[in-house]
C-alpha cells in the first residue's frame, strides 16, 4: 500500500514543478514568521508587530497562494514564477530583509525553477547523417578546409 502511494505521488510531482513550489512555500513561511514570531529572552519580550507585519503578511500569503498555484495549476507556472520573483525581490525592502534573506533566496529560486519547467519530456540528439552530396569522411581523415584566397 505504502509503495502504491509512493508511486502514485511521483507520478502527481513529475506533471508539475514540485520543487518550484516546494521552494516558494519555505520561502513564504520565512517571510511570515518573524514579524509574528514573539521572542522571549528571560523576562523580555521582543516583538515586530509593525507595519513590516502588515507587508509581510500580504506578501508571505501571496506567496503561498503561488505555491498552492504552481502545485494544483501546473498551466500557470509562467505567471506565478514572475509574480513569486517580483513578490519576493519586494520582500526584501518591506519584510524584514525578506525573511532575514534566506525567504526571500529561497522564494528566487522557486520562482527561478518555476519559469524555467516544462512538462515536455527533452528528446536526445539524434545523429546527424552525412548529406548526399558529401562523401562520408573517414574517421582517420582530417576535417576539409577552405583556403580563402587574399583580395
Amino acid at each position: 500500500m505504502l509503495l502504491n502511494f509512493w508511486r502514485g505521488f511521483t507520478a502527481w510531482r513529475r506533471g508539475r514543478p514540485f520543487w518550484a513550489g516546494l521552494f516558494v512555500a519555505v520561502g513564504a513561511l520565512l517571510v511570515l514568521f518573524p514579524p509574528f514570531a514573539g521572542l522571549k529572552f528571560g523576562d523580555l519580550m521582543i516583538s515586530m508587530q509593525t507595519l513590516g507585519g502588515v507587508s509581510a503578511l500580504l506578501i508571505g500569503t501571496l506567496l503561498g497562494i503561488c505555491a498552492a498555484a504552481l502545485w494544483t495549476q501546473p498551466r500557470f507556472r509562467l505567471a506565478s514564477g514572475i509574480v513569486t520573483v517580483l513578490l519576493s525581490l519586494v520582500a526584501i525592502v518591506v519584510t524584514n530583509f525578506g525573511g532575514f534573506i534566506i525567504g526571500t533566496i529561497s522564494s528566487l529560486i522557486g520562482g527561478a525553477l518555476a519559469v524555467a519547467w516544462t512538462d515536455v519530456p527533452k528528446k536526445p540528439d539524434e545523429p546527424k547523417e552525412p548529406n548526399e552530396l558529401q562523401e562520408p569522411n573517414e574517421p582517420n581523415e582530417p576535417e576539409p578546409t577552405q583556403r580563402v584566397q587574399p583580395t
